[in-house]
């Protein structure tokens, strides 16, 4: 009895061990199952980062913002921000943006479009949150801005000071106007400042 029961131990652990080869050949993923991605899986990502900042966004006031290692990106950036943001609201009044307020439109399918004194612009952009930038291309202008999200309703994209003073003349069309001078010579006495809009929705 106790040899029957023993073959039969041994029997039914070979069976078992089999079967647990057989599901193990079954599962197993080859290098490229596992980590292929596709064009799906990337327009799938895509459209889910856009969704973030998808809509109309409608100007709200200037935003600055400071980078470098300087005295301004210490201690004195609050300050600077906050002086230079009312310095800005007066110049862009006189160059019109209280008037004709810009608007920004972010489609989810990467289009975008911006209404900026009185001119339209359509283009592309590529979003990235991690690093708070967006990459924009309107009429084969290519800029990257920092874009940082305030919450649900709120949006401020800031540019290179030079690239912002270029998308205006690209807009107005209007390299000789006063205002635009002033604005420039403004920004240019403040060392790594960044210059926008706040938007909101």
């Amino acid at each position: 009895m106790r040899h029957i029961l023993t073959l039969a131990f041994v029997l039914l652990l070979s069976v078992s061990c089999s079967s647990s080869r057989n599901n193990t050949a079954n599962n197993t993923l080859n290098p490229d199952q596992v980590f292929t991605i596709t064009e799906d899986d990337i327009a799938r990502e895509t459209l889910q980062v856009n969704s973030l900042i998808q809509g109309e966004w409608t100007y709200k006031g200037p935003s600055v913002d400071v980078s470098g290692k300087n005295l301004l990106a210490g201690i004195g950036k609050p300050i600077a921000k906050s002086k230079l943001k009312k310095k800005l609201k007066g110049a862009f009044k006189k160059i019109g943006l209280d008037k004709v307020r810009p608007q920004f439109s972010f489609n989810q399918d990467g289009t975008c479009a911006i209404n900026l004194l009185g001119k339209k612009l359509n283009g592309t952009y590529n979003y990235n949150p991690d690093q708070e930038k967006i990459y924009i291309k309107w009429h084969g202008f290519p800029v990257t801005a920092h874009l940082k999200r305030d919450g649900k309703k709120k949006l401020h994209i800031t540019f290179d000071a030079d690239k912002f003073i270029s998308l205006l003349t690209l807009a107005g069309r209007f390299s000789d106007n006063s205002a635009i001078k002033a604005l420039t010579t403004l920004i240019d006495n403040y060392e790594d400042v960044m210059v926008g809009f706040e938007l909101k929705r």
